[in-house]
C-alpha cells in the first residue's frame, strides 16, 4: 500500500495506525515523502524505529501523481491499494477488499464508500448517501462504468484495491495533473476494465483546512487535459464514448468561462467563451461529434 505525505506531521500518524490496524496484514507498506520541510520524515522512521515494517522514500516536492508512481514501481506485491496521509481507514478495509477480488476473476479494481469527519470527530453522511449510490448489477460491476465516471468521480482514491498489473495496461498516474489525477485513472482504466464497487465504508476523510482550499481554474483546466486526452485514445468518431467525451468538453470549457467571469476575470472570461463557441460550433457541424441537447 502507498501513501504519499507532504508536510504531513499533524496527521500521518493516525492513518499509519490505521493501517496497522488493518484485520489483514499488508504486504509492504510505502511511504512517499513528496519533498516535506516539517517532521513527516521523522515520525514516519519512528515507525521504523519501533520495529514497523514500512519502506520510507523521499523525492523533491513533484506532487502526489509522481509519489503515487514511484510507491507504485517500487511495491512488489500483487495487489496495490492507497492512502492519503490525512485519511483514515476503517479496520475491515483490507481484508473484505481482498476477499473480493480474490473471489472474482473480473475484478481487476474494486472501490468502496468514504464518509467524511470535522475537526471534533463528527461524522458526515457517506459519499454513496450524498451523492448516489454508483450503478451496479448484483456482482457488484459497475455498468457502463466509463460514462457513468464522465458524469460524477464516484472512485475515492484510498478506498481503491486493484491488480498492479493491469496499470502495465493502462498507464501510472499522469504526472502532469496534480488536480483530478485519480479521476484521470479511473476513466483510463474503466475503458479497458470493468469497476467493481462494495458498498462498505473503507475510507474516512479528514476535513481540514489545507484540503478545503480546492483550487476550481485547476480542477477544470486538469479535466479538460483529461478529456482531450481521452477524445484522442478513442478516436473513432462513430464512438458512443467519443461523443460522450465531447460533451465534457463542451461542458467543461463552458463551466470555465462562467468560473472567469463570476471571479470578474472578464478578459479571461471572454477569450474562454469565444473558445468554447468555436469548439461547440465544430462539434455541431460534424454529424458524429453532436453534443446533447442537455449539455447546451
Amino acid at each position: 500500500m502507498i501513501i504519499p505525505a507532504y508536510n504531513a506531521d499533524k496527521f500521518i500518524k493516525d492513518a499509519l495506525e490505521s493501517v496497522f490496524a488493518q484485520n489483514y496484514e499488508p504486504l509492504e507498506i510505502i511511504v512517499v515523502d513528496d519533498g516535506s520541510t516539517d517532521s513527516t520524515a521523522e515520525i514516519v522512521k519512528g515507525f521504523q524505529n519501533s520495529g514497523r515494517t514500512l519502506l520510507y522514500l523521499y523525492q523533491e516536492n513533484a506532487g502526489p501523481s509522481r509519489a503515487r508512481n514511484v510507491g507504485i514501481r517500487a511495491s512488489r506485491g500483487e495487489f496495490i491499494t492507497f492512502l492519503d496521509a490525512d485519511d483514515l481507514w476503517t479496520p475491515m478495509k483490507l481484508q473484505r477488499q481482498v476477499d473480493f477480488i480474490e473471489s472474482n476473476n473480473e475484478a481487476n479494481l474494486v472501490f468502496g464508500d468514504m464518509q467524511v469527519f470535522d475537526y471534533e470527530g463528527c461524522i458526515i453522511d457517506s459519499a454513496f448517501t450524498k451523492h448516489g449510490h454508483p450503478p451496479c448489477d448484483e456482482q457488484g460491476k459497475v455498468v457502463d462504468a466509463f460514462h457513468h465516471l464522465l458524469q460524477r468521480n464516484f472512485v475515492s482514491t484510498a478506498t481503491v484495491l486493484l491488480r498492479k498489473d493491469t496499470l502495465n495496461e493502462t498507464g501510472y498516474f499522469d504526472e502532469k495533473l496534480w488536480y483530478a489525477e485519480d479521476y484521470d485513472l479511473w476513466l483510463r482504466f474503466s475503458l479497458k476494465f470493468d469497476l467493481f464497487c462494495m458498498p462498505e465504508i473503507f475510507r474516512l476523510k479528514r476535513m481540514h483546512d489545507r484540503n478545503l482550499s480546492w483550487n476550481k481554474e485547476e480542477f477544470i483546466l486538469s479535466s479538460l487535459y483529461t478529456y482531450r486526452n481521452l477524445k484522442e485514445k478513442i478516436n473513432s468518431t462513430s464512438d458512443e464514448k467519443y461523443r460522450d467525451v465531447n460533451n465534457q468538453i463542451i461542458k467543461a470549457m463552458r463551466e470555465l468561462s462562467y468560473h472567469y467571469y463570476m471571479n470578474r476575470d472578464y478578459l479571461r472570461a471572454a477569450g474562454s467563451m469565444l473558445k468554447y463557441f468555436i469548439y461547440r460550433f465544430k462539434s455541431s457541424v460534424n454529424p458524429n461529434c453532436r453534443r446533447d441537447h442537455a449539455a447546451a
